[in-house]
């Protein structure tokens, strides 16, 4: 079996954190501990944030759920059942919102992230790397070594899909939804794959890269982009059929994009990594923050200003 890597910070958390951590989940009555409590939780370990309504939320280590209304004043989700790593989320509207996480950890909330509900973990409890939900009932989860798996009643119960006839077991880091009502996925290994159907059925893409993909997104014209190892970052402007490279202005690893409102696109990495690019995508601006901290997510906040979201908490960022 090939040697498998995962997104850098989760990989940094997942060993480096965890490496005592006490909770098992064992079925859906497990003894776990709820999340630990913190003073400031814009300081904790966070690796990925998701919008319910206007408010954001940030998910991360020890069971940690951070909202904010405005990305300046923090507050903890008042209920969280669990202490664990959690590594993505996903809401469906303002209030119904799904997160994932290490041991098939699956959660949900139903008022906007301020109390969750432990699911029962999933089948062989998967390490859960990303979570996608169309609605309140259809979602999809991905994971390492091929893990895929859909509901179409709320999480209530699971179906195993799989992303190709080869039966590839690359880590699918990140589901997102794409132009004409397509999901694409970024995998290991410069491997992608792409539904038509709604999940149903996927195809994998010829992206012509090697190194793995992190993240990617859908910009407002229905380009489609792809980053990940080595400052790489792929276009596709046919929705997926072909891709070509551009120069991201850095050799570090990318962990997310986003596209700002006034259509200039944000990436940002490894290393404290920051790199803004025309709305066309003609140039990237690179530039590396002085504490050069690992950064895995991101959220524009108005006015120029990000949240960035790393092993420290909360980073602001000004464009």
């Amino acid at each position: 079996m090939t040697q498998k890597d995962f997104t850098p910070l989760r990989l940094l958390l997942a060993c480096a954190l965890l490496a005592c951590a006490s909770v098992t989940l064992h079925g859906h009555a497990a003894e776990a501990t709820p999340s630990m409590r913190l003073e400031q939780v814009q300081h904790a370990p966070l690796v990925a944030v998701g919008k319910s309504g206007s408010r954001l939320v940030a998910v991360g280590d020890h069971g940690v759920v951070a909202l904010s209304e405005d990305g300046q004043h923090w507050r903890q989700a008042q209920s969280v059942p669990v202490d664990g790593l959690f590594t993505a989320l996903s809401f469906a509207n303002a209030r119904n919102g799904w997160l994932v996480g290490h041991s098939g950890m699956l959660l949900r909330t139903e008022d906007g992230g301020e109390n969750w509900i432990l699911q029962p973990p999933l089948e062989d409890q998967p390490v859960l790397l990303s979570v996608w939900f169309e609605n309140s009932r259809h979602g999809i989860v991905t994971g390492a070594y091929g893990y895929i798996s859909e509901t179409h009643d709320g999480g209530q119960s699971w179906q195993r899909l799989t992303v190709s006839e080869e039966g590839d077991d690359f880590h699918l880091n990140h589901i997102f939804a794409g132009p004409q009502g397509s999901l694409f996925i970024a995998a290991e290994g410069g491997n992608a794959y792409r539904s038509r159907d709604n999940g149903a059925t996927w195809q994998a893409l010829d992206t012509g890269a090697s190194g793995s993909l992190w993240s990617g997104t859908t910009l407002r014209d229905g380009r489609v982009l792809l980053v990940g190892m080595s400052g790489r970052v792929l276009l596709s402007e046919d929705a997926g059929d072909s891709w070509r490279e551009l120069d991201s202005g850095s050799q570090e690893a990318i962990t997310a994009v986003t596209q700002l409102v006034d259509d200039r696109v944000v990436l940002v990495g490894n290393g404290g990594l920051v790199s803004v690019a025309d709305p066309e995508l003609q140039r990237f601006r690179a530039q590396v923050r002085a504490d050069r901290l690992n950064v895995a997510a991101l959220a524009t906040l108005g006015a120029g200003q990000l949240a960035l979201f790393s092993t420290q908490g909360v980073l602001k960022q000004d464009l």
